[in-house]
């Protein structure tokens, strides 16, 4: 699904191509099924949105060339080191798209909606880390602590990484990868919490779902604290974050932090 940042810069890049590779595009991405309704750029550019799954489905597209991307990413003053591949283009395309969509969270919180930054944050994560998607170092600082926490069958681990984004990103997507997991956050109020701790810190808590394929495997926790750095304009980044993952079967319906064991530790 696309979020209002990438269906923007979508539309930015589609209003610099010609009507023939427009309607081509749609026609692609519609799979032909909509050859006889789609007339005017205007209705191409909505089926494209409305059938494009993701941003980097959209910025794969064979037509997407590098030179349409190349263009995009001048135009927007946002540097980029030669040579680069399409694939460079792509994920930098991809991470600016991922950092504005940040920002417009923060915009958020600065008219005092805590609730509804650490809803967007957690909207936002965990889409990345699902998708294996835009996350990267530069959302954490250099001196993140990660904290995982498992427990399997009554057999707990622990693990920790310090002082080093990269790994950080890195153990994120292994811990997902590695068991096959999907993130399912409960997004609602009973789910989701953010708040202000006594030095400044955004604190976003948020419990969910994990599964395998079409199975529910068990039940995380995730707690956040986020700051702004100020030689990122100010941007939110996160400084630290824990998580805890417990398998579980027969789960029934979504946690809620009310029974959440971070939530005492916050």
């Amino acid at each position: 699904m696309l979020n209002d940042t990438s269906r923007q810069g979508i539309c930015e890049i589609l209003a610099s191509l010609d009507d023939n590779t427009l309607f081509n595009l749609a026609g692609t991405v519609t799979q032909g099924l909509l050859k006889n309704r789609i007339n005017t750029r205007d209705e191409a550019v909505n089926a494209i949105l409305n059938y494009s799954p993701d941003a980097l489905s959209f910025l794969r597209r064979k037509i997407i060339t590098r030179e349409v991307l190349f263009a995009y990413l001048h135009a927007k003053n946002v540097s980029i080191d030669l040579p680069a591949t399409k694939n460079d283009l792509v994920q930098k395309t991809a991470q600016i798209w991922s950092i504005q969509y940040v920002q417009e969270a923060n915009n958020q919180a600065d008219s005092g909606s805590i609730s509804l930054l650490a809803e967007q944050f957690t909207r936002w994560f965990y889409a990345q880390l699902n998708k294996n998607e835009c996350l990267n170092h530069e959302h954490f600082y250099p001196n993140v602590r990660l904290k995982i926490v498992m427990s399997n069958n009554g057999q707990v681990s622990t693990e920790v990484i310090e002082n080093d984004p990269l790994k950080v990103v890195q153990g994120l997507y292994a811990l997902r990868t590695n068991f096959n997991l999907f993130f399912n956050p409960n997004l609602s109020s009973e789910g989701v919490q953010g708040r202000v701790d006594p030095h400044g810190l955004v604190l976003v808590l948020v419990c969910g779902t994990l599964h395998t394929g079409a199975t529910c495997v068990g039940v995380f926790e995730q707690v956040f604290a986020l700051a702004r750095d100020p030689q990122t304009d100010n941007n939110w980044k996160i400084k630290s974050s824990e998580i805890n993952l417990k398998s579980e079967s027969g789960v029934r319906g979504l946690p809620v932090l009310a029974n959440s064991n971070l939530l005492a530790l916050t």
